[in-house]
């Protein structure tokens, strides 16, 4: 995919930016961001948040209608693409800088969940889950190493709290987000030097997230709190806490801030059987 035909697919930013106590990153930060997985629950409150806060945004997905919706519902430009695809992250990095004539900030918010132990995960799954969850975000963001330089960008990637305490049932899932975790932590230490600063937010349980689903099985969201024990703050997190968090990272006020993991997840892994605090 060149330049000249991302921009064809691309949807002009039409929608004005509202600050304010829930409009995303500052006017000073991260004004064009670049974000994966946008046509998913936690990618697409992403897009949202940042649009809100006045910032310009490129986002990708696989699911076209959900991408045509919400480039029409923010403005935002939306690039239809599959990550794993050779040569497909160094030619939607090259599209969105041609659109935007910079970047300030990266998402990586695109990712794929295999419900199954490691005993049970097929050659092909192993190699999805990495080429989506890890090989992809290090292609994109080496391809973007050179433009957040120029302008002390910052990348932020969707971790998982399974990164911090793996799951048996989603063995090789666990493992890619462990991996994606230590990946960001090392653009940290490397993009310190060049100003690029590099952090993840690790999401727990999140209502109409990706584990939920796999979870729900496609039954009813209300299904959520009897199959999975809610957090000690009492709730799921949702998208949009999980985008308020992708948004700070991304902004001036954590300058401070480069290779942490934010974790939203309700306090869920903030001790062990943390969940009992609800029983």
């Amino acid at each position: 995919m060149s330049a000249a035909t991302a921009s064809r697919v691309l949807v002009a930013r039409e929608v004005p930016g509202e600050l304010g106590a829930h409009g995303g990153v500052s006017a000073a930060a991260a004004s064009r961001v670049l974000v994966t997985g946008g046509t998913g629950a936690i990618g697409g409150a992403v897009v949202e948040r940042l649009c809100r806060g006045g910032a310009e945004v490129v986002f990708t997905g696989r699911n076209r209608r959900r991408g045509a919706a919400l480039a029409q519902r923010t403005g935002a430009g939306f690039v239809p693409s599959d990550l794993c695809e050779p040569g497909a992250p160094e030619a939607i990095v090259e599209g969105a800088l041609g659109v935007l004539g910079g970047l300030d900030g990266l998402v990586l918010a695109a990712g794929v969940l295999h419900r199954a132990p490691l005993s049970e995960t097929s050659d092909a799954d192993w190699d999805t889950l990495l080429e989506t969850n890890v090989v992809a975000p290090f292609l994109l963001a080496r391809a973007c190493l050179d433009a957040l330089a120029d302008g002390g960008g910052a990348v932020v990637a969707l971790a998982s709290g399974t990164a911090e305490w793996p799951e048996a049932e989603l063995g090789a899932y666990s493992v890619s987000k462990r991996a994606l975790l230590w990946l960001t932590r090392m653009l940290a230490v490397e993009g310190a030097v060049r100003g690029v600063r590099a952090n993840a937010v690790s999401p727990g349980h999140t209502a109409d997230g990706m584990g939920s689903s796999s979870v729900l099985g496609g039954g009813p969201i209300d299904d959520l709190a009897r199959l999975v024990p809610l957090p000690p703050s009492g709730r799921y997190s949702t998208p949009e806490d999980v985008a308020g968090a992708v948004a700070y990272l991304l902004s001036d006020a954590a300058a401070g801030s480069t290779g942490a993991t934010l974790a939203v997840d309700g306090g869920m892994l903030a001790a062990l059987r943390a969940v009992r605090v609800r029983q």
